[in-house]
């Protein structure tokens, strides 16, 4: 229904390139009501004329897929330099819309048609072009910084979980450690007692 829909509105090559996307290569269920995804679909002129994507790759098409509903009216409220997370994991879009503008801009990429389909669970946007996601990293690295210590983060937070998780197999070795630091100095200070001890028997 979907890919008829993008035909009837003009989207052809979208329209062809749809269900094999969404169900086959990146198996998205949209049937739950807790499933949702923005699509910004580019123009069938984007397809054609493009020398850098004659036949998008899959990464390419998952920089156009947004996680989670945006309306129109959430997107007016994005302001200028706000990063929309996609399903290309660490490649956010970036709002790009300039005070006053009476178009809304990603990547300086304009959004043309708003709700080319909306079912709920599903909201199409229409834009002029294919989104570069090399446009973030050149035009705003901080936000790959940003990923990178939201990643770190994370893993350290992994990690002291598993920590508290298995925190007797974690403790073991330090105590058997402890334990032994404790005896050998326990000892070295047995030895020195019986060394000056014997010193004093010989006097």
């Amino acid at each position: 229904m979907v890919s008829s829909i993008l035909s009837e509105k003009g989207y052809h090559a979208m329209s062809l390139t749809f269900d094999d996307m969404f169900l086959h290569t990146l198996q998205i269920d949209l049937t739950g009501n807790s499933s949702t995804l923005t699509l910004l679909c580019p123009s069938d002129h984007a397809f054609f004329s493009s020398k850098l994507y004659p036949q998008p790759p899959l990464t390419l098409l998952q920089y156009h897929l947004v996680p989670f509903k945006l309306s129109r009216d959430a997107f007016v409220s994005l302001p200028l330099g706000s990063k929309v997370e996609t399903l290309l994991h660490g490649h956010p879009l970036v709002v790009t819309t300039l005070p006053g503008s009476e178009y809304v801009t990603l990547n300086e990429v304009r959004v043309a048609e708003w709700d080319v389909y909306n079912d709920g669970r599903l909201i199409i946007h229409g834009v002029d072009d294919f989104l570069d996601p090399a446009y973030q990293t050149l035009r705003y690295p901080w936000y790959d910084a940003e990923e990178i210590h939201a990643k770190v983060v994370g893993e350290f937070s992994w990690i002291m979980g598993k920590v508290k998780e298995n925190w007797i197999i974690v403790l073991l070795p330090l105590l058997m450690i402890a334990l032994l630091v404790l005896i050998l100095i326990s000892l070295s200070s047995c030895m020195d007692h019986c060394r000056h001890r014997d010193y004093h028997l010989v006097i």
